[in-house]
């Protein structure tokens, strides 16, 4: 066969067209999400429950690409390089497509001359079967060398934030992987289902205090069902907890998660969330065989049952809240309750069991009238003892990580990020502010912000007040600029500085960090802690 024929069978193979809507779900990544949702404030659409599925949303995703990037190069190996997926095969009844998945990057961090590197390879796999049935995978295998800081927290839980278990690379560097996919069938147009391996974020922020995608991914099915204006979601979801394994043939403790969200439209401006969420165990040897088939019940309400079945199970309830103030802005907020009871607040000042959170925030499009520039500015605020339960095993948490905020509780942060983008170039900027209460030295005692110690362990019953223990003052500040070489697998090449400062009664770290990337971000990776 000669170079002429192999050439031809190969442009026919991986003939595609150019677009961002191949994957099924829009990919769970902040930057990415930014391209589509100033169009979603002129739509009624449901996006609090993230990631979003292709196929429910009411815009054309396709048409927005077309407008936002220069697509079409006119040339095969130019369209690969900076718009369409590395292989692909398509036609009315079969979609296949595969990239590669990439995080090189360099670092030097200042304070101690130490240089960090990320060295991740994996591979993005995706497609539909008939107009059914889609399904993607991703596998990723990593090798790093991060900053102290991150370092610290590796070697405090024994997990690189939100990427899974570590295991010694050279001297002083880690290597993990992580995989994620699933299958997602829809029997009819308004039923979506979902089986898989990945994570979730309930909210319109940047943080979110119901459910973020800040842990590991875990198992999920996934019901979401539309109705116009209501958009209902079942989640169930099983967790580990990696701090006592069973045995090396059972692996890590596992426990339940079985939530319910729904989604209303009330007009054009407000939608409102609500969210329901039951933690439970299985765990016989510990006594703590506290499954009821109530669970799965897809319209319960969890809380009565708790009580009806004196269940000692972990039980959490939510507020997502956004209104449309302009044509390109838009307030949000959050609240959560953790097992509350308001005739113990009425009875007892700052009760311990005072377990509630909200959010406030603001999000702006096209700021000072200047086209793609986005400024978002929010403030957190999370109770002691939030989020944990008398038994650790069922606090809300996944593989050493909060399933909501990386604080924990018992903190407040306030945050402001400026983003803009012209073409293919991009600028960010992001500013924290946190105050939150932590462990003291040599003492076992929960004040509230670790979600691994026993609530049982409390300092006080009564006069909880915020930022009790351990006081930390944490400064973070980010910049970066990059180039976004492949809209549809978000390649980037970003260079940028992070400067942080975290100080206690006991000490001060300091954090000044320069670093370059070449990487595929389809989804997030929060360092900013």
């Amino acid at each position: 066969m000669n170079q002429k024929k192999i050439s031809f069978l190969i442009t026919i193979l991986l003939f595609s067209f150019s677009s961002l809507a191949q994957q099924p779900n829009l990919p769970l990544n902040h930057q990415y999400s930014l391209i589509y949702d100033k169009i979603f404030l002129k739509k009624s659409n449901h996006t609090s429950f993230r990631p979003l599925i292709n196929s429910s949303v009411s815009i054309n995703i396709d048409s927005i690409s077309h407008s936002s990037f220069k697509l079409d190069y006119g040339n095969y190996y130019m369209n690969k390089i900076f718009s369409e997926h590395f292989i692909e095969v398509k036609n009315k009844e079969f979609h296949f497509f595969v990239s590669p998945i990439l995080n090189l990057a360099l670092g030097k961090e200042n304070e101690d001359k130490k240089n960090t590197f990320i060295n991740t390879r994996g591979i993005l796999i995706g497609g539909k079967i008939g107009k059914k049935m889609q399904f993607e995978s991703k596998f990723l295998e990593n090798q790093a060398v991060f900053p102290n800081y991150i370092d610290d927290y590796i070697q405090t839980y024994n997990i690189a934030p939100g990427e899974g278990y570590v295991r010694p690379f050279n001297n002083n560097g880690y290597d993990y992987s992580m995989s994620s996919g699933y299958i997602s069938f829809e029997p009819f147009n308004r039923l979506k289902i979902q089986f898989g391996h990945g994570k979730h974020f309930i909210g319109d922020g940047y943080r979110s205090l119901i459910l973020s995608d800040l842990s590991f991914n875990y198992p999920f099915l996934r019901i979401q069902t539309n109705f116009n204006k209501i958009q209902y979601t079942n989640l169930f979801a099983q967790f580990q907890d990696i701090r006592n394994p069973l045995s090396y043939a059972n692996g890590f403790t596992r426990k339940y998660m079985a939530s319910h969200h729904l989604s209303i439209n009330i007009n054009d401006k407000l939608n409102i969330g609500l969210y329901e969420a039951v933690i439970f165990s299985n765990d016989i040897s510990a006594g703590n065989n506290s499954f009821d088939i109530n669970y799965l019940n897809p319209v319960i309400f969890f809380r009565p049952v708790e009580y009806s079945l004196n269940s000692p199970n972990n039980v959490l309830i939510g507020l997502n809240v956004k209104y449309i103030i302009l044509t390109q802005a838009y307030l949000y907020g959050q609240v959560i309750l953790d097992e509350f009871s308001l005739s113990e607040m009425r009875e007892v000042d700052n009760w311990w069991g005072e377990k509630y959170g909200y959010q406030i925030g603001l999000k702006t499009y096209d700021f000072f009238s200047i086209k793609n520039f986005i400024l978002q500015s929010e403030y957190n605020f999370v109770r002691p003892y939030t989020y944990a339960h008398s038994d650790p095993l069922q606090s809300y948490s996944h593989y050493n990580q909060p399933l909501a905020h990386p604080l924990g509780a018992n903190f407040s942060e306030s945050l402001v990020i400026f983003y803009y983008r012209w073409k293919r170039l991009t600028a960010r900027t992001q500013l924290v502010y946190a105050k939150y209460g932590g462990k003291k030295l040599n003492d076992s005692t929960s004040y509230g912000n670790d979600l691994f110690l026993s609530t049982n362990n409390r300092n006080l019953n009564s006069g909880v007040e915020m930022y009790q223990g351990n006081l930390h003052k944490l400064n973070y500040f980010n910049v970066s600029l990059g180039y976004i070489i492949n809209p549809i697998t978000n390649l980037k090449l970003n260079i940028g500085f992070s400067k942080r400062k975290l100080s206690n009664e006991n000490s001060t770290e300091l954090t000044n960090y320069y670093y370059f990337s070449f990487s595929t971000e389809l989804f997030n990776r929060y360092y900013d802690f």
